[in-house]
């Protein structure tokens, strides 16, 4: 975790002078690191999923964007139904964390 602190967020911007400034942008990247980085060691959960006992992302229905696909796929892991039908189109956003664009949340929804 301290690796990915440094890699992720004290590589990646100016380095605050002010002590309350550095603790607010360290606040913000462990709240993004536990709440919005799947992580591999968990099974493509976040932290804050695992710890309070929340049903995964991943886990839940999914958006199917391919018209003909089956209801389970083989090339979906974890395996997880279609919410609605398939061959909905989706609009994806890329949003930053408080504007900081080491900290990226993408967001998928129906059109």
């Amino acid at each position: 975790m301290i690796l990915t602190h440094k890699d992720g967020c004290a590589h990646r911007i100016l380095v605050p002078i002010s002590r309350t400034e550095m603790v607010h942008e360290t606040q913000l990247f462990f709240e993004w690191y536990n709440e919005y980085r799947p992580h591999m060691s968990l099974d493509g959960k976040t932290p804050s999923e695992v710890y309070f006992k929340r049903r995964a992302a991943n886990a839940k229905p999914r958006i199917e964007t391919r018209p003909l696909a089956k209801q389970l796929t083989p090339c979906a892991a974890p395996r997880t139904c279609i919410a609605g039908r398939a061959g909905a189109k989706v609009k994806v956003r890329l949003e930053f964390l408080e504007g900081r664009r080491h900290l990226s949340v993408i967001k998928v929804e129906r059109v």
